[in-house]
């Protein structure tokens, strides 16, 4: 058996060179991420390193009537192979009904390239059919390597010795095992007689302003509290206008303070209200000094709850970036925005596990003040497994 190294930028340019090289017969053996070269320090680029295979026996005997003789005037027929052979040669994928032992030959070698690629390549050896097909459904709801199979291996502990399980009640189980586990929601309630003081905090662009509106929307028209608003963002064209004009929908004042005297004095003036909401402006969580900034708004001033606004539709890396970025500003919990425009929840789950801080609220669209609920552990892990 002949083995080679390729290593190349991406998946595809492996898998090219492999064909160049070696052919269509070569087995992928082992595949892993490594280190670009030419890559920019602060780039991170990762390339991809292929093991492959080939077997030096001849995979059958070619007949030798099929073999051109010097001098004769029949060509072989090789000259002109059937369709699958020439899609193989050119590494075309092979069309339905044409060669069923190619096709699963190049989805045992993509399924092995994944495999290697992720990390993702060795589950238990007892593990059902079912829990490995709910792991890489896990996966797919990008749930991080260990922790999908933590999971999987947890429910195949927790079932053994049990009949034989549908799809269906096992992911079931899986939902309730999951909520042990996800932050208690821990929604904060105050004394009746003392004032709440909530600011909302996180990156622009996540949907704080509109939360802002729903959540006093909620306290105001459900739980009949005196509400006022309060932003510091005068960053943004119409910013604060954006959070007046809810305020005249819902009926609450609402004032604009820049700057932390004036939000002290804001405070100072609202002290008959039940709750006091405060928008702030969207920051970096890479940027320390703008988060700094922030603390002189939200920590300046006892009492006041900190919740960290997170869009369910960010990538998984700038999730654990902000909760690492955001931080400093001791938030007491998550709100979940935009879960209505995702199919993947386990970043962000991942995100709340991350900070020990429990996913509060979720918002499930732009309409005020309806599309808000509060999060519970059993609906979160719901979600992740696709129970309803």
């Amino acid at each position: 058996m002949h083995l080679k190294r390729f290593r190349a930028a991406t998946v595809d340019e492996a898998l090219r060179k492999v064909r160049q090289e070696m052919g269509p017969d070569a087995m992928i053996l082992h595949s892993k991420t490594i280190p670009w070269e030419g890559a920019l320090p602060f780039a991170q680029r990762q390339g991809v390193e292929v093991v492959a295979a080939l077997d030096d026996d001849p995979p059958f005997h070619v007949p030798s009537s099929k073999v051109r003789v010097p001098g004769s005037s029949a060509e072989p027929e090789t000259r002109n192979p059937k369709p699958e052979t020439r899609n193989r040669e050119r590494g075309e994928p092979n069309r339905p009904g044409e060669d069923p032992t190619a096709l699963r030959h190049d989805l045992e070698q993509v399924k092995g390239m994944l495999r290697g690629l992720l990390g993702r390549g060795h589950l238990p050896p007892d593990l059902p059919d079912a829990l490995g097909q709910m792991y890489w459904s896990l996966l797919a709801q990008e749930v991080d390597e260990g922790m999908a199979r933590r999971w999987v291996v947890s429910l195949r502990d927790e079932f053994r010795g049990r009949p034989a399980l549908d799809a269906e009640s096992l992911s079931a189980g899986l939902a309730e095992m999951l909520a042990r586990e996800i932050p208690g929601t821990g929604l904060p309630r105050a004394v009746v007689s003392e004032r709440r003081v909530v600011a909302l905090v996180g990156p622009t662009g996540v949907g704080k302003t509109t939360t802002i509106a729903k959540l006093a929307a909620w306290s105001r028209l459900r739980e009949r509290k005196r509400v006022s608003l309060i932003t510091t963002d005068t960053y943004r064209i119409a910013g604060s206008q954006q959070l007046k004009t809810y305020a005249d929908l819902i009926g609450l004042p609402c004032c604009v303070a820049p700057f932390p005297p004036d939000l002290r004095k804001a405070l100072d003036a609202e002290r008959e209200a039940d709750v006091v909401f405060i928008d702030t402006v969207g920051r970096s969580p890479r940027r320390g000094d703008q988060v700094e900034e922030l603390k002189a708004y939200v920590n300046g001033h006892d009492g006041t709850e900190v919740h960290l606004v997170l869009s369910a539709t960010t990538k998984r890396r700038d999730l654990l970036d902000a909760v690492e970025g955001y931080r400093p500003l001791a938030f007491s919990s998550i709100i979940a925005t935009k879960i209505d425009e995702t199919a993947t929840v386990g970043p962000l789950l991942e995100a709340s596990m991350a900070a020990a801080a429990p996913i509060t609220y979720l918002t499930t669209g732009q309409e005020v003040p309806d599309d808000i609920e509060e999060a519970q552990p059993l609906r979160l892990a719901r979600l992740l497994v696709g129970v309803s």
